[in-house]
């Protein structure tokens, strides 16, 4: 079974939508720099439904990844005994048979077991994620699921952009990953991604030394910025930061498949400051300028 819901792919034109995915790109900016209402987060259906086939063969593993994060979201809450929020499935690009199983009320153990099943012949990455449950909980789930997709899709993404997007979201979920355990004083070598532009072997090397310098470098230079602190969510804006202005750059192509992820990516963000907007108190705006993402 796919991950993403089986709609009737659309007949608009390529050059068609990505004119109207250009014209939109300023109301996807007014939305993540003003405390606006701008409708951004339905921004990945209202894509998904006008892609046509052509498209939607190119664009797969980008969209694979945002269902597989909607896919890890609701099964945190589920896993932990709590109903999903509705905005979490609201907006989820997941297929209806997914979606009612992650939220049903069996026991977590037999929620994996289900998911695995029907997920392993198309995304093979899943198999054994009932045993990692057992042996590792949720968290050695998400840890399966995340590198896994990133991994899958870098074998099918066809186009030069979608492989540099995915490469960079290895790198820069291996840095961070790093980073974290040190933090946590975790002795157990983390669990790196290969398919980085960065040789997993080079980061075993800064984990093994723990040279937090030779971290630091390495991600202010993958993000090509000075890292905004050296703590973690530092270099997460950072790299985020980096991620954006990569995709930017790519998306001055007009005709262009990066018009589509940097529209994506746009949204995403749009919706990630609008979230703390509304949970920051207003006589925090000094906090918040230091957290929105650019």
């Amino acid at each position: 079974m796919k991950l993403l819901t089986p709609t009737q792919p659309a007949d608009l034109p390529t050059d068609a939508l990505l004119a109207r995915l250009r014209c939109r790109r300023a109301a996807i900016d007014l939305a993540a720099n003003h405390a606006t209402e701008a409708p951004v987060a339905d921004a990945v259906g209202w894509i998904y439904q006008r892609l046509n086939t052509r498209l939607r063969k190119q664009l797969e593993p980008v969209l694979d990844l945002l269902a597989m994060r909607n896919l890890i979201l609701t099964l945190r809450y589920s896993l932990a005994g709590e109903p999903p929020p509705a905005t979490v499935l609201s907006n989820s690009l997941l297929a209806e048979p997914l979606k009612r199983l992650t939220t049903a009320t069996e026991e977590a153990e037999t929620t994996v077991a289900q998911l695995e099943a029907i997920l392993d012949k198309d995304y093979p990455f899943i198999t054994g994620l009932a045993t990692t449950y057992r042996n590792q909980g949720p968290g050695g789930v998400e840890q399966q699921l995340t590198g896994g997709i990133l991994q899958h899709g870098l074998t099918r993404a066809g186009s030069k952009i979608l492989k540099r997007t995915l490469r960079y979201l290895i790198d820069m979920r291996n840095c961070l990953m790093i980073h974290k355990l040190w933090r946590w004083q975790v002795g157990q070598a983390p669990p790196l991604i290969a398919g980085g532009l960065v040789a997993a072997t080079s980061l075993q090397r800064i984990w093994a030394t723990h040279d937090s310098e030779r971290l630091s470098r390495l991600t202010s230079r993958l993000a090509g910025e000075p890292l905004i602190s050296t703590e973690t969510i530092g270099m997460e804006q950072s790299l985020l930061n980096g991620l954006t202005r990569l995709l930017r750059r790519a998306g001055r192509d007009p005709l262009g498949l990066a018009v589509v992820i940097e529209y994506l990516w746009r949204a995403q963000l749009a919706v990630h400051n609008q979230d703390l907007r509304q949970a920051l108190a207003p006589d925090r705006e000094e906090l918040l300028a230091e957290v929105l993402l650019l």
